[in-house]
């Protein structure tokens, strides 16, 4: 039998009893994207859940003492949040294995690899590790293929009771009320749309503070939605990567709603970024969109200095296209 498959059949092979009962949720790459529904998952089961400090300098510093120089800056900034809840006493942390949470698209390979990238750097931690693969899993149903790695957690924590399929279904109710979409872009100001990787538009510090280097020049800025439109996209044929079919069918969101300008975050040694960012900018050209684009590129090198100026520049660009379409308008 092969280690995966040894895996998927035993899910809750050994106890783990976190100290004090505390769990540790590092508050980078996918915290966002289930936050609202482990936290209440573990919460109903006797569970604390522990957040790490939101991501800064100093969590970078501390990540990059653990990680090689050539993973992308957002996992470093995984690796420093890990460091920060050993240096708080948590000896248990949560480490989802994500796959997949949709057919025929898989995630980035280091979701895959995540907790035994966690295990081999931070031997001091109990990894807990809900699989979740909705391609290759029987459960067509993210939801029931969500409770059932649930259960393998709850199992493996020796907290499953006769009520917690109830707990589950109030944790997924919980995790839609949690989904709220930005508000409407105002027609009587310049708008621009940040995008890409979902933790790459929620964490300030992974773009650098560009939502607010904008903000202060008077434009609106707003991200992506929490739900994503149903229709298909132009940008996204071909797309193979989970993050980067969302990106592609965010772009086309924002486009319908109407924004002026879209500023693309990526990242330095991203794979999908690699060919994602480039296959959308031919793909808009050759549809004759006419909105500017910014793609940026970020590591922790990137200067704040340098990107003022290239954000200030396209602000002055995205303005000019604004005036004309205005103008044709009339």
């Amino acid at each position: 039998m092969s280690w995966l498959n040894h895996h998927r059949s035993n899910p809750g092979r050994s106890r783990v009893r976190p100290r004090g009962d505390r769990i540790g949720i590092p508050r980078s790459l996918a915290f966002d994207e289930l936050r609202c529904f482990f936290d209440s998952v573990l919460q109903s089961h006797g569970q604390t859940p522990f957040h790490s400090p939101r991501s800064s300098p100093e969590i970078l510093r501390l990540g990059s003492s653990r990680c090689i120089d050539e993973v992308c800056f957002p996992l470093k900034t995984f690796f420093g949040h890990l460091a920060a809840l050993l240096e708080q006493g948590v000896d248990t942390v949560l480490v989802p294995r994500i796959i997949s949470t949709a057919r025929g698209r898989n995630l980035c390979p280091k979701f895959h690899v995540l907790p035994d990238l966690v295990e081999q750097s931070f031997p001091e931690f109990k990894v807990l590790s809900p699989y979740l693969d909705l391609h290759h899993a029987k459960k067509r149903d993210f939801r029931q293929h969500l409770f059932a790695a649930s259960r393998a957690m709850l199992i493996e924590l020796g907290a499953w009771h006769r009520h917690s399929t109830e707990q589950l279904t109030l944790a997924w109710q919980r995790e839609k009320e949690c989904r709220i979409d930005p508000p409407d872009p105002p027609a009587d100001q310049l708008t621009v749309a940040l995008v890409g990787h979902t933790y790459g538009e929620r964490d300030p510090f992974l773009n650098l503070h560009s939502a607010k280097t904008l903000s202060d020049q008077g434009v609106a800025v707003v991200g992506s939605p929490a739900v994503l439109p149903v229709e298909p996209s132009f940008l996204e044929e071909g797309i193979y990567y989970e993050p980067t079919f969302r990106t592609a069918r965010a772009i086309d969101h924002h486009l319908r709603r109407g924004v002026d300008g879209l500023v693309l975050a990526t990242y330095f040694a991203c794979g999908p970024d690699s060919y994602g960012a480039d296959t959308f900018l031919y793909r808009l050209k050759r549809q004759q969109v006419r909105v500017p684009v910014l793609r940026l590129i970020f590591d922790e090198h990137t200067a704040p200095e340098g990107l003022i100026t290239r954000l200030t520049t396209f602000v002055d660009v995205a303005r000019h296209y604004r005036e004309q379409r205005l103008n044709e308008s009339c």
